[in-house]
């Protein structure tokens, strides 16, 4: 069963709201973020933040990808667009987060009232009828105290066992790669300052994507899919081996992890998986026959990068949904 909010666009014309991108002189982007709504999606001092809510959906269910494309589409129909800019990411921007499954769990897609971005030497400002066109003097950043880490819905026991149950089911042939996943909950004596949270990430982790919408908050290097005209990427990766800070050391691991039988059967079906849902979609589609080794501030994954060029007209919410 799948449930919308309808937007909500006070002071929009009749036509829509006006959205309207200018370029502006701003350093830096997670520092121009307020205190409450922060969304961003950052990489290497570069992408978008922004905050309020000029629209938003919620969606769940097996059409929730094709229901949310559908809304935002309509959306920008309706829109009256001033775009000064002209880059990727100025215009009309709305910040998403799905679930992985169709039930349980909502999705969510946010238009903000107020857009700040950066690309090469352009940065910008996005703003969504009645926002003020002025950045503002914001709250100072609060640091949070000690973090009390407890276990979550399963217990160390329990996670064990589910490990051991994994390895005998692979073992007796019934599956082939299995993906695990626990929650830890972090306890503060006071609320988290999500701006400090994001702008640690995006300081120890600077080649990842720093990411914040509705709640869900982190830092990751992989690309589920990028769309750039009919360019369509996806990076996958599988198999990882931590750093010990020591070049020499790092390079033997490296290569250690490039020619593990394990590993490399563990990577090798999640490109076949990407490289499935792509092959619907894309023409030109190209596989590396081997991973390469991605180097991040503290591990070294196993990398591919899926590439092809679109054969229909599918939106990147669709390739997302594949």
């Amino acid at each position: 069963m799948s449930s919308t909010t309808s937007p909500s666009l006070a002071g929009a014309a009749p036509l829509g709201p006006l959205v309207r991108s200018v370029r502006v002189e701003a350093s830096g982007l997670l520092e121009r973020l307020p205190a409450e709504g922060a969304l961003a999606w950052v990489r290497d001092g570069q992408g978008l933040v922004g905050w309020g809510v000029a629209a938003r959906i919620e969606v769940a269910g097996a059409e929730r990808f094709s229901r949310a494309q559908r809304w935002w589409q309509e959306w920008c129909r309706n829109a009256q667009i001033e775009d000064a800019v002209g880059v990727p990411g100025s215009g009309p921007v709305a910040f998403a987060s799905f679930a992985f499954d169709p039930e349980p769990g909502t999705s969510t897609v946010v238009v903000p009232k107020v857009v700040l971005g950066r690309r090469g030497d352009n940065t910008w400002m996005t703003t969504v009828g009645d926002a003020p066109e002025a950045l503002q003097t914001l709250a100072e950043l609060t640091v949070p105290g000690p973090v009390d880490w407890r276990d979550g819905s399963r217990p160390r026991a329990d996670w064990q066992g589910a490990v051991g149950e994994a390895i005998a089911r692979i073992n007796r042939g019934e599956l082939d790669k299995v993906v695990l996943a626990r929650d830890i909950v972090g306890v503060a004596p006071d609320a988290i300052d999500i701006r400090y949270v994001l702008r640690r990430l995006a300081q120890d982790y600077p080649s990842c994507w720093t990411f914040s919408v509705d709640g869900l908050v982190g830092a990751t290097p992989e690309l589920l899919v990028r769309r750039s005209g009919d360019d369509v990427t996806s990076r996958v990766l599988a198999g990882t081996v931590k750093r010990r800070g020591e070049a020499a050391v790092d390079e033997g691991l490296a290569r250690a992890l490039l020619g593990s039988d394990k590993d490399l059967e563990e990577h090798k079906y999640a490109v076949h998986s990407v490289a499935r849902a792509l092959a619907a979609h894309c023409t030109d589609l190209n596989v590396p026959a081997r991973p390469h080794i991605l180097r991040l501030a503290n591990v070294q994954h196993l990398a591919t990068d899926v590439t092809g060029r679109l054969a229909d007209s599918a939106p990147v919410l669709a390739l997302a949904a594949s």
